[in-house]
C-alpha cells in the first residue's frame, strides 16, 4: 500500500511539473513574440546590449513607447459605424414541400414505359410512366358490357311507354320495364365510377365505352410542372399506391426553403414576413433574398431551439436542396456608435478589455471599455471611448502583456 501510495504522489508530481512547463513555454513564446513586434529596432550600444528598457511605465496605466515601437500600434482615431441590429443563423436549403411530390401509381401494376429523366423539366398532365394494370380490362368490360345493356333497356322503356299510352300494355309491365332500366344504369354507373377510380379523366372513360377498346396500360402524370428530382422506377418493376420508394419524384425548384433552428432566447425577434439574406459556400459573394414563412409553435427539448423556415426565391437555379446555409436577418434600425478595430482590443485574463489611447504621440494609456456588436472586422464600443479618440489601432494585446509583465 505504502509503495502505491509514494507513486501517487510521485505521479502528480510528474503531471504538476508537466502543466508548470507548459505554462512557461506559453509564456516566453508570448514575450518572444511581443518583442519581436516592438524591440527589434531598438538601437543597440557599441557593446551589443539594448541602449534602453523593454518599455517606460510613466504611470499608473501608462507606458513610454519609442518611436519604432509607437509605429507598430498604426495610432489612429476611433471610428463612427452604423452596426445593423440583426441575428444569424445556420441551417439547409431544403425542397418547397408544398411544391414537392412523390409521383405514386394510384393503382397496383407493373411499370411498362418510362418518359422522362432526372434533371427534365416537365409540364403539368405530362406522362411520366405507364403502368399495366390488369384489373382495368375486367373493369372496363364491365363498362362496356352495361353501357350496351342500358342502351337497350332504354330503347324498350321508351317503346313500352308508346305502348301504355295507347293501352296496348298494362300498368305492370310499364313499371317491370322501368325498374329494369334504372337498374341498367346504376350498374352503367357504377362501372364508370370504378374507371375513375383508376385515375382516368370522364374523356378517357368516355373513349372506352365508345371505342370499345380495352387498353390496361394507364398513363401516370405529373400533378405540375416542374423538374424531375428523382427516377427510382424500371421498366417491369412492381408498383402500388403509397407504397416504398415513388417511381417518380417532381419538384418546383423556383422556390425552395432555407430551414434553421434558433435559440429560444431569440425567437421574440422574428416575425413571418421578415426579410432574409441567405448565403451558401458555394457562392459566398452572393445573396439570395427571402422572407420568413413559418416558425414552429413548439420547441425541442433537449435543445430549446425553434425550427424557422424562409421561402427562398431560385429563379437561377444555384440553389440545391441540402446545401449548407446561412442567413441574416435585420431585426431593427442601424445603431451608429463609436468603433475600433479588433486588433486594437487587449482582453486580459480577468475578461476586462482594454484599449490604449493616446494624446501625445509616443505615450499610451490603457483604457477600459464595454464592447457589442462584431460586423466587418469592427468591434462596437457601447462605454468607455469616444469617437475620435486616437487609439493603438494595432497589435494592443502584445503591449498589455508588456505592461503587465514589466509592473512585476
Amino acid at each position: 500500500m505504502k509503495s502505491y501510495l509514494s507513486y501517487l504522489r510521485t505521479s502528480v508530481s510528474q503531471v504538476k511539473r508537466s502543466h508548470l512547463a507548459v505554462f512557461c513555454a506559453s509564456l516566453l513564446l508570448v514575450i518572444g513574440l511581443s518583442y519581436w513586434f516592438f524591440f527589434r529596432s531598438v538601437p543597440e550600444t557599441d557593446g551589443g546590449t539594448h541602449a534602453g528598457p523593454i518599455i517606460v511605465r510613466v504611470g499608473p496605466d501608462e507606458v513610454q513607447l519609442t518611436e519604432a515601437q509607437a509605429s507598430e500600434l498604426k495610432a489612429g482615431p476611433s471610428e463612427l459605424k452604423n452596426f445593423d441590429i440583426k441575428r444569424s443563423a445556420i441551417g439547409i436549403i431544403d425542397f418547397n414541400q408544398d411544391m414537392a411530390v412523390q409521383v405514386f401509381s394510384p393503382y397496383q401494376g407493373r411499370i411498362s414505359s418510362l418518359s422522362v429523366r432526372a434533371g427534365e423539366e416537365v409540364a403539368r398532365g405530362k406522362i411520366l410512366y405507364t403502368v399495366q394494370i390488369p384489373d382495368i380490362a375486367t373493369a372496363a368490360s364491365t363498362l362496356i358490357s352495361t353501357s350496351g345493356s342500358l342502351k337497350n333497356l332504354a330503347q324498350t322503356l321508351r317503346r313500352a311507354q308508346a305502348l301504355y299510352e295507347s293501352q296496348s300494355i298494362s300498368l305492370k309491365e310499364l313499371q317491370q320495364n322501368t325498374s329494369d332500366h334504372q337498374a341498367a344504369l346504376a350498374a352503367y354507373t357504377a362501372a364508370r365510377k370504378t374507371l375513375s377510380l383508376f385515375g382516368l379523366s370522364d374523356k378517357d372513360v368516355a373513349e372506352i365505352e365508345t371505342k370499345q377498346k380495352i387498353d390496361t396500360e394507364m398513363p401516370v402524370r405529373s400533378p405540375f410542372a416542374g423538374r424531375v428530382t428523382a427516377r427510382a422506377g424500371a421498366i417491369g418493376q412492381l408498383v402500388q399506391p403509397g407504397t416504398g420508394t415513388a417511381p417518380i419524384a417532381v419538384a418546383n425548384l423556383r422556390t425552395l426553403w432555407m430551414v434553421a433552428n434558433i435559440p429560444e432566447s431569440e425567437v421574440a425577434g422574428y416575425k413571418v414576413g421578415q426579410s432574409v439574406a441567405v448565403k451558401v459556400q458555394a457562392y459566398p459573394t452572393t445573396s439570395f433574398l427571402g422572407r420568413i414563412s413559418y416558425i414552429s409553435d413548439t420547441a425541442d427539448a433537449a435543445a430549446h431551439r425553434i425550427t424557422v423556415r424562409a421561402e427562398i426565391s431560385n429563379e437561377k437555379g444555384l440553389l440545391k436542396p441540402q446545401m449548407l446555409a446561412t442567413f441574416d436577418i435585420t431585426l431593427g434600425k442601424p445603431v451608429s456608435s463609436v468603433a475600433v478595430p479588433s486588433n486594437a482590443l487587449a482582453r486580459e485574463s480577468d475578461g476586462s478589455i482594454y484599449v490604449w489611447t493616446t494624446e501625445e504621440g509616443l505615450r499610451f494609456k490603457r483604457k477600459k471599455v464595454e464592447t457589442g456588436l462584431i460586423q466587418d472586422g469592427m468591434v462596437q464600443v457601447t462605454s468607455g471611448l469616444s469617437g475620435g479618440e486616437q487609439i493603438a489601432r494595432d497589435k494592443a494585446l502584445f503591449i498589455s502583456n508588456l505592461y503587465l509583465i514589466s509592473a512585476k
